[in-house]
């Protein structure tokens, strides 16, 4: 049964603040944990949870807020789950956190914890809806309109997010779903067979690859082959159903095929990226970027860039399979992203992030995409779209010639005067060239309206003043901080769902320290004594000329004009 927790809100008498000395209260308030009590505890929508429960009168359920509140703190702090539990049970600032205001009361269980989590993918699975995510974009929209942050000017970036799985070569994939397979089966059938695939069931996959040669690889892959077709199709009516069957049914697939009644090996250069890299994880692509192999996902975020906030916040994250281009991610984003954010009037992100679906939503909104760089070999000789009016097109080419666009059936023509083009050093590299008319003065180009959005892609960067070239920049920065519970590539966890988990729960913490720096600020206490230093120094300087700050005094003369 679904019961809200507002145990918080009532004071009490013997409370854990009640027991602190001035001192102690004073840092509390100033703690990142007592602003994570005013921000983010207190205005979680326990309601939105209530569709995981009975309507029948039962036992009340562990309090959601406090379910909710850990898995943030967890990755405010890069806990592990031991780590959390820990601080929930002996850390006052933690329990201070999540408005509990006494040392005796019981926190929750580990199983409540993971039982929650698993109830939520269950309903996003059944439903498509993403509650973890409404609890993002409802504290976000808080916090936005809370701090007055201009949401027009935006951001974004992507990021790898590889899952925490053992990197199988090909082989070692096929033999390691083969013996799982195999323990699947029953107690008769299972003897039977480990008699006759001895050679693989005596060992490990990993053990079995160690003593394979170079040059034997090929006979290996096609004694698979065959034991791999024999077990479907033997199996195939009665197993299933079963998960491990289905995992072995997607490998036979994805990597034999049968022609003429002959199982054969498809070759590597034609497997695609969304193969099953681990049985452990079932949902995880491939991907190669710079360099970087990396099976997992790809997280998304853009934030505000604004250069009048005082601070920024991450408006919008997701997750997606790690073989979806950059700029599809943005295709899918960015209705979101205006429902949210819909005075959204620039977007700033790298090269990666421009297509023609992209273009006709940013136009159909009027948002201008900024892109530091545009994909694709460099024209040598670059002609561009002028755009007078809705109707009226002229074009002109580097080597100055401007001419008017005419409208025909299909696209925008314009001509070009050939003699102008015969004398231009430009002549042979020009676009113009294969469209060029041997029996008249003129030289023909065309286009369409997905190269007048590429040209206005191209040319919102250059009409950028100089100070707003550097927007995107930031978020750089803002990736590494999502990235911190990352380590060598790898989350803790795997699967789609834990992934997601990790990426709306880091979003929620980045926000939430960026708050707590702007509100805490500067101490009084800190300008006062960088005034008292500041002066000490300048009288040292007066009679001192030789005297320098010390790097403490020039910390405090910072913080002093900051202040000011």
């Amino acid at each position: 049964m679904f019961k809200k927790n507002e145990d918080y809100k009532q004071y009490e008498l013997f409370s854990i603040a009640s027991t602190l000395s001035k001192k102690q209260s004073k840092l509390l308030r100033k703690s990142i944990e007592h602003n994570f009590l005013i921000n983010i505890f207190s205005k979680i929508n326990e309601s939105d949870f209530e569709v995981l429960y009975s309507n029948k009168k039962s036992r009340p359920n562990t309090p959601v807020n406090q379910l909710v509140g850990s898995l943030i703190l967890k990755h405010l702090f890069n806990w592990t789950y031991d780590d959390l539990f820990r601080n929930l049970n002996f850390n006052i600032l933690t329990r201070h956190a999540l408005g509990i205001q006494s040392l005796d009361y019981n926190i929750f269980s580990e199983a409540s914890i993971f039982n929650f989590q698993n109830r939520i993918s269950e309903h996003f699975i059944t439903t498509g809806q993403d509650l973890l995510s409404q609890v993002f974009d409802s504290l976000t929209k808080d916090q936005l309109n809370e701090f007055g942050i201009k949401t027009d000017i935006q951001r974004g970036d992507s990021f790898l997010v590889g899952s925490n799985i053992f990197d199988y070569t090909r082989l070692q994939l096929l033999v390691e779903v083969l013996l799982r397979f195999l323990k699947m089966l029953e107690k008769e059938g299972r003897i039977k067979l480990n008699v006759l695939l001895e050679k693989y069931t005596k060992q490990t996959a990993g053990q079995y690859i160690y003593r394979i040669q170079k040059e034997d690889l090929p006979k290996e892959m096609n004694q698979l082959s065959e034991v791999y077709h024999d077990l479907y199709t033997s199996y195939k009516d009665s197993c299933e159903e079963k998960s491990i069957f289905k995992i072995f049914e997607r490998v036979y697939y994805e990597h034999f095929i049968v022609i003429d009644n002959k199982v054969n090996i498809i070759s590597s250069n034609q497997l695609h990226s969304g193969i099953l890299t681990s049985p452990d994880d079932t949902e995880a692509t491939y991907r190669y970027k710079r360099r970087i192999i990396s099976k997992g996902y790809s997280g998304h975020i853009s934030e505000t860039a604004n250069p009048t906030n005082k601070i920024n916040l991450i408006t919008d994250v997701v997750l997606e399979p790690n073989n979806i281009h950059d700029a599809t991610i943005l295709e899918k984003r960015l209705p979101e992203m205006l429902d949210k954010t819909p005075d959204l009037s620039e977007y700033h992100c790298d090269g990666a992030y421009g297509n023609a679906e992209v273009d006709k939503i940013m136009e159909k909104n009027d948002i201008a995409q900024i892109q530091a760089a545009i994909p694709g070999r460099k024209a040598f000789a670059e002609i561009k779209i002028i755009e007078k009016s809705t109707d009226e097109y002229w074009v002109s080419c580097e080597n100055g010639q401007l001419c008017k666009a005419e409208k025909t059936e299909k696209a925008w023509r314009v001509k070009f005067d050939t003699k102008v083009c015969s004398e231009c050093p430009l002549n042979e590299i020009c676009a113009t060239s294969k469209h060029m008319r041997k029996k008249t003065s003129s030289r023909l180009w065309y286009f369409g309206q997905d190269k007048i959005l590429l040209d206005k892609r191209k040319q919102n960067f250059e009409k950028l003043p100089k100070e707003k070239r550097k927007i995107r920049a930031n978020v750089e920065a803002t990736v590494k901080e999502m990235k911190r519970g990352i380590k060598n590539g790898k989350l803790r966890v795997r699967g789609q769902a834990k992934a997601v988990l990790y990426i709306i729960m880091t979003a929620i913490a980045v926000n939430l320290t960026r708050i707590h720096k702007y509100s805490v600020g500067i101490e009084p206490i800190s300008i006062l004594n960088a005034i008292i230093y500041t002066y000490f120094n300048l009288i040292m300087l007066a009679y001192h000329p030789q005297t320098t700050f010390s790097q403490k005094n020039q910390h405090i003369l910072t913080q002093f004009k900051n202040a000011a």
